[in-house]
């Protein structure tokens, strides 16, 4: 199957213990899935699950491994794609705070 990826700006659900901390995230996700609704729905849930809301969708396409593999600085990309080959999903999240 595909690995799809998607980049979402979220914000963190009022339960989520990072709420007093974090303002929002950018959100890399990669999902191992047959069809690019049913991964887009599989990595809302993971987001949800994990206390965030997704705002907007920011980017999406089918990734490949040869994207990440002799790109350095791609390393964390890399290991969060073979997660998902093996997984099913995988995520980075890049947190900001509020504003003072």
């Amino acid at each position: 199957m595909p690995i799809y990826y998607f980049t979402f700006d979220a914000i963190p659900f009022s339960d989520n213990p990072e709420k007093k901390d974090c303002a929002g995230a950018y959100v890399c996700c990669w999902v191992d899935s047959i069809d690019v609704n049913f991964a887009l729905a599989k990595a809302k849930g993971y987001m949800n699950s994990e206390g965030w809301e997704v705002i907007k969708v920011e980017e999406q396409f089918i990734a490949t491994r040869e994207q990440y593999e002799n790109d350095p600085e791609n390393e964390d990309a890399l290991e969060c794609y073979d997660e998902a080959v093996s997984e099913g999903e995988s995520a980075i999240f890049y947190i900001w705070p509020y504003d003072d």
